[in-house]
């Protein structure tokens, strides 16, 4: 992960959420796993779909993004590192 990309991630003004199976670099920066949404507030989980209430920002650590996404997600099961 680049500098740059952890400093924008450290910045952020907004709770971020990831949806991959377990991330130390993640934790790390205390980006949150998207099965954590409804414990946040933020999201409500149907049918193993995790339907936000608004907008949730999710992180993309490999392509080194942030996603708005309003529209329901396919949670990934958290595996504990």
């Amino acid at each position: 992960m680049t500098e740059v990309f952890i400093e924008k991630i450290k910045n952020y003004d907004e709770p971020l959420f990831y949806n991959t199976d377990g991330s130390t670099e993640a934790y790390k920066l205390c980006i949150i796993h998207l099965s954590a949404a409804m414990s946040a507030g933020v999201a409500k989980l149907e049918k193993g779909y995790m339907i936000p209430h608004d907008v949730l920002y999710l992180v993309d650590l490999e392509k080194e993004i942030v996603n708005r996404v309003s529209e329901r997600i396919k949670v990934i099961d958290l595996e504990f590192l």
